[in-house]
Protein backbone atom coordinates (compact mmCIF):
# COMPACT_ATOMS: atom_id res chain seq x y z
CA UNK A 1 0.00 0.00 0.00
CA UNK A 2 1.32 3.44 -0.98
CA UNK A 3 1.23 6.43 1.37
CA UNK A 4 -1.55 8.20 -0.55
CA UNK A 5 -3.95 5.29 -0.05
CA UNK A 6 -2.77 4.71 3.49
CA UNK A 7 -3.42 8.34 4.44
CA UNK A 8 -7.02 8.18 3.20
CA UNK A 9 -7.74 4.91 5.02
CA UNK A 10 -6.06 6.21 8.18
CA UNK A 11 -8.19 9.37 8.10
CA UNK A 12 -11.35 7.29 7.66
CA UNK A 13 -10.31 5.28 10.72
CA UNK A 14 -9.83 8.50 12.70
CA UNK A 15 -13.16 9.93 11.54
CA UNK A 16 -14.80 6.83 12.95
CA UNK A 17 -13.16 7.68 16.28
CA UNK A 18 -14.96 11.06 16.13
CA UNK A 19 -11.85 13.20 16.10
CA UNK A 20 -12.41 16.90 15.56
CA UNK A 21 -12.22 18.36 12.02
CA UNK A 22 -9.22 20.45 13.10
CA UNK A 23 -7.31 17.36 14.32
CA UNK A 24 -8.12 15.49 11.10
CA UNK A 25 -6.95 18.47 9.09
CA UNK A 26 -3.65 18.55 11.01
CA UNK A 27 -3.18 14.80 10.50
CA UNK A 28 -3.82 15.05 6.79
CA UNK A 29 -1.52 18.05 6.26
CA UNK A 30 1.37 16.52 8.21
CA UNK A 31 1.12 13.11 6.53
CA UNK A 32 0.67 14.58 3.05
CA UNK A 33 3.81 16.71 3.38
CA UNK A 34 5.72 13.61 4.49
CA UNK A 35 4.30 11.58 1.60
CA UNK A 36 5.24 14.29 -0.92
CA UNK A 37 8.89 14.02 0.08
CA UNK A 38 8.91 10.22 -0.28
CA UNK A 39 6.99 10.33 -3.55
CA UNK A 40 5.41 6.90 -4.29
CA UNK A 41 7.17 4.77 -1.70
CA UNK A 42 5.18 1.86 -0.29
CA UNK A 43 4.59 2.11 3.46
CA UNK A 44 6.21 -1.25 4.17
CA UNK A 45 9.44 -0.06 2.50
CA UNK A 46 9.80 3.14 4.56
CA UNK A 47 12.64 2.65 7.03
CA UNK A 48 14.21 4.50 9.93
CA UNK A 49 16.61 6.40 7.63
CA UNK A 50 13.72 7.84 5.62
CA UNK A 51 11.91 9.21 8.67
CA UNK A 52 15.07 10.39 10.41
CA UNK A 53 16.21 12.22 7.26
CA UNK A 54 12.79 13.86 6.89
CA UNK A 55 12.66 15.05 10.51
CA UNK A 56 16.22 16.38 10.26
CA UNK A 57 15.32 18.40 7.15
CA UNK A 58 12.54 20.38 8.84
CA UNK A 59 13.22 24.03 9.64
CA UNK A 60 10.73 24.23 12.51
CA UNK A 61 10.84 24.27 16.31
CA UNK A 62 11.59 21.17 18.36
CA UNK A 63 7.99 21.23 19.59
CA UNK A 64 6.73 21.11 16.01
CA UNK A 65 9.11 18.24 15.16
CA UNK A 66 7.82 16.34 18.17
CA UNK A 67 4.21 16.91 17.06
CA UNK A 68 5.07 15.59 13.58
CA UNK A 69 6.71 12.55 15.20
CA UNK A 70 3.52 11.96 17.21
CA UNK A 71 1.42 12.10 14.03
CA UNK A 72 3.72 9.66 12.23
CA UNK A 73 3.59 7.36 15.25
CA UNK A 74 -0.21 7.42 15.21
CA UNK A 75 -0.20 6.57 11.49
CA UNK A 76 2.23 3.68 11.96
CA UNK A 77 0.22 2.34 14.89
CA UNK A 78 -2.74 2.10 12.52
CA UNK A 79 -0.58 0.60 9.75
CA UNK A 80 0.83 -2.13 11.99
CA UNK A 81 -2.61 -2.97 13.42
CA UNK A 82 -4.00 -3.20 9.87
CA UNK A 83 -1.08 -5.44 8.75
CA UNK A 84 0.02 -2.82 6.23
CA UNK A 85 3.56 -3.14 7.60
CA UNK A 86 5.33 -5.16 10.28
CA UNK A 87 7.58 -2.62 12.00
CA UNK A 88 6.51 0.52 13.88
CA UNK A 89 9.35 2.63 12.47
CA UNK A 90 8.74 5.95 14.34
CA UNK A 91 9.11 4.13 17.68
CA UNK A 92 12.72 3.44 16.73
CA UNK A 93 13.41 7.19 16.62
CA UNK A 94 13.65 9.26 19.78
CA UNK A 95 11.74 12.54 19.36
CA UNK A 96 13.39 15.82 20.43
CA UNK A 97 12.60 17.47 23.72
CA UNK A 98 10.78 20.74 23.01
CA UNK A 99 12.23 24.01 24.24
CA UNK A 100 10.63 25.35 27.41
CA UNK A 101 9.65 28.84 26.37
CA UNK A 102 9.29 31.61 28.91
CA UNK A 103 5.63 32.23 29.64
CA UNK A 104 4.98 35.96 29.91
CA UNK A 105 1.38 36.89 30.78
CA UNK A 106 -0.47 39.92 29.51
CA UNK A 107 -0.43 42.75 32.06
CA UNK A 108 -3.46 44.52 33.51
CA UNK A 109 -2.30 47.74 31.80
CA UNK A 110 -2.20 45.98 28.41
CA UNK A 111 -5.66 44.46 28.89
CA UNK A 112 -7.14 47.84 29.86
CA UNK A 113 -5.48 49.46 26.83
CA UNK A 114 -6.92 46.77 24.55
CA UNK A 115 -10.40 47.12 26.00
CA UNK A 116 -10.23 50.84 25.35
CA UNK A 117 -9.06 50.18 21.79
CA UNK A 118 -12.20 48.16 21.01
CA UNK A 119 -14.42 51.24 21.21
CA UNK A 120 -12.90 53.88 18.98
CA UNK A 121 -10.53 54.03 16.00
CA UNK A 122 -7.04 55.47 15.99
CA UNK A 123 -6.95 59.19 15.11
CA UNK A 124 -6.79 59.79 11.38
CA UNK A 125 -6.95 62.83 9.12
CA UNK A 126 -8.86 63.22 5.88
CA UNK A 127 -7.86 65.77 3.26
CA UNK A 128 -8.75 69.24 4.50
CA UNK A 129 -10.17 67.89 7.75
CA UNK A 130 -9.01 67.80 11.35
CA UNK A 131 -7.83 64.66 13.13
CA UNK A 132 -10.83 62.56 13.91
CA UNK A 133 -11.82 59.25 15.49
CA UNK A 134 -14.90 57.13 14.86
CA UNK A 135 -16.71 54.49 16.97
CA UNK A 136 -15.89 50.95 15.88
CA UNK A 137 -18.87 48.84 14.83
CA UNK A 138 -17.25 45.61 16.06
CA UNK A 139 -16.48 47.06 19.47
CA UNK A 140 -19.06 44.98 21.37
CA UNK A 141 -17.75 41.79 19.76
CA UNK A 142 -14.07 42.54 20.32
CA UNK A 143 -14.64 43.51 23.96
CA UNK A 144 -16.63 40.29 24.52
CA UNK A 145 -13.78 38.30 22.95
CA UNK A 146 -11.21 39.79 25.32
CA UNK A 147 -13.42 39.23 28.37
CA UNK A 148 -14.21 35.64 27.38
CA UNK A 149 -10.63 34.59 26.62
CA UNK A 150 -9.26 36.20 29.77
CA UNK A 151 -12.04 34.83 31.99
CA UNK A 152 -11.92 31.21 30.79
CA UNK A 153 -8.48 30.39 29.40
CA UNK A 154 -10.07 28.36 26.58
CA UNK A 155 -8.06 27.37 23.52
CA UNK A 156 -8.59 29.35 20.32
CA UNK A 157 -10.11 26.32 18.57
CA UNK A 158 -12.52 25.78 21.49
CA UNK A 159 -13.49 29.44 21.46
CA UNK A 160 -14.30 29.43 17.75
CA UNK A 161 -16.57 26.38 18.12
CA UNK A 162 -18.83 27.98 20.75
CA UNK A 163 -22.52 28.04 19.85
CA UNK A 164 -25.28 30.05 21.45
CA UNK A 165 -26.64 27.06 23.35
CA UNK A 166 -23.21 26.44 24.89
CA UNK A 167 -23.22 29.67 26.93
CA UNK A 168 -25.49 29.46 29.98
CA UNK A 169 -25.82 30.95 33.45
CA UNK A 170 -23.70 28.13 34.89
CA UNK A 171 -20.85 28.65 32.44
CA UNK A 172 -19.74 27.70 28.93
CA UNK A 173 -19.94 24.18 27.51
CA UNK A 174 -16.57 23.80 25.76
CA UNK A 175 -15.82 21.18 23.13
CA UNK A 176 -12.24 20.23 24.02
CA UNK A 177 -9.41 18.37 22.35
CA UNK A 178 -9.92 14.66 21.77
CA UNK A 179 -13.71 15.01 22.00
CA UNK A 180 -13.37 15.81 25.72
CA UNK A 181 -16.08 18.33 26.61
CA UNK A 182 -16.15 20.32 29.84
CA UNK A 183 -18.00 23.14 31.61
CA UNK A 184 -15.96 26.30 32.11
CA UNK A 185 -17.18 28.88 34.67
CA UNK A 186 -18.05 32.39 33.50
CA UNK A 187 -18.08 35.58 35.54
CA UNK A 188 -21.16 37.80 35.52
CA UNK A 189 -19.12 40.53 33.83
CA UNK A 190 -18.20 38.24 30.93
CA UNK A 191 -21.77 37.00 30.50
CA UNK A 192 -22.92 40.64 30.31
CA UNK A 193 -20.35 41.46 27.61
CA UNK A 194 -21.28 38.39 25.58
CA UNK A 195 -24.98 39.20 25.91
CA UNK A 196 -24.37 42.82 24.87
CA UNK A 197 -22.75 41.53 21.70
CA UNK A 198 -25.05 38.62 20.83
CA UNK A 199 -28.22 40.66 21.42
CA UNK A 200 -27.30 42.87 18.47
CA UNK A 201 -28.34 40.07 16.11
CA UNK A 202 -31.05 37.47 16.38
CA UNK A 203 -29.40 34.15 17.14
CA UNK A 204 -30.62 30.55 17.33
CA UNK A 205 -29.11 28.05 19.77
CA UNK A 206 -27.29 26.31 16.92
CA UNK A 207 -25.63 29.54 15.75
CA UNK A 208 -21.99 30.28 16.50
CA UNK A 209 -21.48 32.90 19.20
CA UNK A 210 -18.60 34.86 17.68
CA UNK A 211 -18.75 35.87 14.02
CA UNK A 212 -16.66 37.76 11.50
CA UNK A 213 -17.79 41.04 9.99
CA UNK A 214 -19.41 38.96 7.22
CA UNK A 215 -21.31 36.87 9.80
CA UNK A 216 -19.18 33.78 9.22
CA UNK A 217 -17.94 31.70 12.19
CA UNK A 218 -14.55 32.80 13.46
CA UNK A 219 -11.55 30.63 12.68
CA UNK A 220 -8.29 30.51 14.62
CA UNK A 221 -6.71 32.72 11.96
CA UNK A 222 -9.49 35.32 11.98
CA UNK A 223 -9.49 35.36 15.80
CA UNK A 224 -5.75 35.99 15.78
CA UNK A 225 -6.22 38.81 13.26
CA UNK A 226 -8.83 40.47 15.50
CA UNK A 227 -6.59 40.24 18.58
CA UNK A 228 -3.57 41.54 16.66
CA UNK A 229 -5.57 44.45 15.24
CA UNK A 230 -6.93 45.49 18.65
CA UNK A 231 -3.48 45.17 20.24
CA UNK A 232 -1.96 47.35 17.53
CA UNK A 233 -4.55 50.08 18.15
CA UNK A 234 -3.81 49.79 21.87
CA UNK A 235 -0.08 50.16 21.31
CA UNK A 236 0.84 46.77 22.77
CA UNK A 237 2.74 43.97 21.05
CA UNK A 238 3.27 40.22 21.16
CA UNK A 239 -0.38 39.51 21.93
CA UNK A 240 -2.06 36.41 20.52
CA UNK A 241 -5.07 34.29 21.57
CA UNK A 242 -3.05 31.61 23.37
CA UNK A 243 -1.41 34.27 25.54
CA UNK A 244 -4.81 34.88 27.14
CA UNK A 245 -4.78 31.22 28.22
CA UNK A 246 -1.40 31.69 29.89
CA UNK A 247 -2.58 34.92 31.51
CA UNK A 248 -5.74 33.33 32.89
CA UNK A 249 -3.82 30.36 34.34
CA UNK A 250 -1.09 32.39 36.02
CA UNK A 251 -3.50 34.91 37.53
CA UNK A 252 -5.87 32.13 38.63
CA UNK A 253 -3.03 30.74 40.76
CA UNK A 254 -1.82 34.16 41.88
CA UNK A 255 -5.29 34.88 43.21
CA UNK A 256 -5.53 31.71 45.27
CA UNK A 257 -6.94 29.15 42.82
CA UNK A 258 -5.77 25.55 43.20
CA UNK A 259 -3.96 23.52 40.54
CA UNK A 260 -6.60 20.77 40.34
CA UNK A 261 -9.42 23.23 39.60
CA UNK A 262 -7.16 24.92 37.05
CA UNK A 263 -6.44 21.59 35.39
CA UNK A 264 -10.17 20.94 35.00
CA UNK A 265 -10.89 24.43 33.68
CA UNK A 266 -8.07 24.30 31.12
CA UNK A 267 -8.87 20.75 30.06
CA UNK A 268 -5.36 19.36 30.59
CA UNK A 269 -5.08 15.57 30.94
CA UNK A 270 -2.03 15.88 33.22
CA UNK A 271 -0.70 18.43 35.70
CA UNK A 272 2.55 18.99 33.78
CA UNK A 273 1.61 22.31 32.15
CA UNK A 274 -0.34 23.42 35.22
CA UNK A 275 2.82 22.94 37.31
CA UNK A 276 4.67 25.27 34.94
CA UNK A 277 2.08 27.94 35.64
CA UNK A 278 2.37 27.22 39.37
CA UNK A 279 6.14 27.70 39.25
CA UNK A 280 5.67 31.11 37.62
CA UNK A 281 3.03 32.12 40.18
CA UNK A 282 5.26 30.99 43.06
CA UNK A 283 8.11 33.11 41.74
CA UNK A 284 5.75 36.07 42.04
CA UNK A 285 4.92 35.05 45.61
CA UNK A 286 8.62 34.91 46.54
CA UNK A 287 9.17 38.36 45.03
CA UNK A 288 6.15 39.79 46.85
CA UNK A 289 7.35 38.28 50.14
CA UNK A 290 10.77 39.90 49.77
CA UNK A 291 9.07 43.28 49.33
CA UNK A 292 6.39 42.93 52.01
CA UNK A 293 7.78 40.79 54.82
CA UNK A 294 8.10 42.81 58.06
CA UNK A 295 11.28 40.89 58.90
CA UNK A 296 12.92 42.16 55.72
CA UNK A 297 11.18 45.54 55.73
CA UNK A 298 12.21 46.34 59.28
CA UNK A 299 15.71 44.99 58.80
CA UNK A 300 15.39 42.52 61.68
CA UNK A 301 18.28 40.12 62.12
CA UNK A 302 20.48 41.94 59.65
CA UNK A 303 22.96 43.10 62.27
Amino acid sequence: MYMSQGIQEFLEHKRAERLSPRTLEDYEGTLQRFANVLDKTEIKNIDIKDIRKYLASLSVSKKRVKNIHITLSSFWTWAVNENVCDIHVPRLIKPPKPEKRIVVPITKFEIEAMLGATEISLPYKRAGKRLTQIPLKNGFRDKAIIFFLLDTGVRASEFCQLRMGDVTRSGAFVHGKGAKDRIVPLSQQTRERVHAYTSLLKRAAKDFVFLTQNNDPLTRDSLREIITRVAKRAGVSHIHPHKFRHTFAINFLRNGGDIFSLQMILGHETLDMVKRYLAIAQLDIQSAHRKASPIIGWGLGSS
